[in-house]
């Protein structure tokens, strides 16, 4: 019975398959992408999937909450994934840029709304979405040196085996914003269990308190998690706090990883400590 309520950890690998838009910042008509993929968002995609396997979304809000955020790979089997890490002030994705990433994977994406009576673009619909691409632009294929195909790679708490069913090579999810547009499916490629989370597990988001956040400059970002209201469609704030995302400089302000449990991407203090 412990066993199954603490639940097996698996590494998840998916293929990226169409351009992904993960939402992040706008400016104008530009909307930015992230270059990673957050807990939240791929906990939505998986409950979606699960949804739409079920026929039924009753009661599953809960089963893929223990899950990471989601890193860039060229492994096939993830086992050499991208990290975050910080040099210089900047962000890196293993040994590249934030600047050098979006230059290689990053393309941008025109979409206008049209009036179908005039056969015209809509006024003021001209926007914009930065995409990440499944494969690098042509001029950079050489240097990376390989297919070049990009991985997404995260862990997953399974709590039920019957899931197992489900989490099969070829599953397929969609991903992040303007699906409508072709954006955003992933295929699971590679799966297997993991004893050992603790690298996955300290590149997610830590939550932090009002103190903390007045010597952080800026670097903090607010998280609103929305839900339905009653029964109708409107949504309402379910929580808001800051977090910081961690990166490899930061090991320091997590001692004892097993202490902080893992929830759509991000570390919140475990005082009960069973995870």
């Amino acid at each position: 019975m412990e066993k199954k309520d603490k639940g097996n950890w698996y590494k998840l690998v998916f293929k990226q398959i169409w351009p992904i838009h993960i939402g992040y910042k706008s400016y104008g008509v530009i909307n930015e992408t992230r270059i990673f993929i957050p807990g939240w968002t791929m906990w939505g995609a998986l409950t979606n999937a699960y949804g739409l396997y079920k026929g039924s979304y009753e009661n599953i809000d809960e089963i893929f909450e223990e899950i990471s955020c989601f890193w860039p790979s060229f492994d096939e089997k993830g086992n050499n994934v991208l990290f975050p890490s910080l040099k210089g002030g900047k962000l890196y994705l293993g040994n590249f840029s934030e600047e050098k990433f979006r230059t290689m994977f990053v393309e941008t994406f025109i979409s206008t709304a049209i009036l179908p009576s005039m056969r015209s673009a809509k006024d003021e619909t001209l926007h914009e979405v930065d995409v990440i691409l499944p494969k690098p632009k042509k001029e950079f294929e050489t240097e990376l040196n390989s297919n070049s195909s990009l991985y997404w790679v995260g862990i997953l708490n399974v709590k039920n085996s019957d899931l197992i069913y489900f989490l099969k090579k070829g599953l397929e999810i969609f991903v992040g914003g303007d699906i409508k547009y072709g954006l955003g499916l992933l295929k699971l490629d590679f799966i297997e269990e993991r004893r050992e989370i603790s690298e996955f597990k300290k590149h997610n988001y830590l939550e932090i308190n009002e103190e903390e956040l007045k010597g952080l400059n800026g670097k903090a970002e607010l998280i609103v998690e929305l839900e339905k209201y009653m029964e109708g469609s409107s949504l309402r704030i379910k929580e808001s706090n800051f977090f910081i995302l961690l990166t490899t400089n930061d090991e320091g302000k997590i001692r004892e990883i097993e202490n902080y449990r893992l929830v759509k991407g991000k570390l919140l203090k475990n005082f009960e400590n069973t995870n």
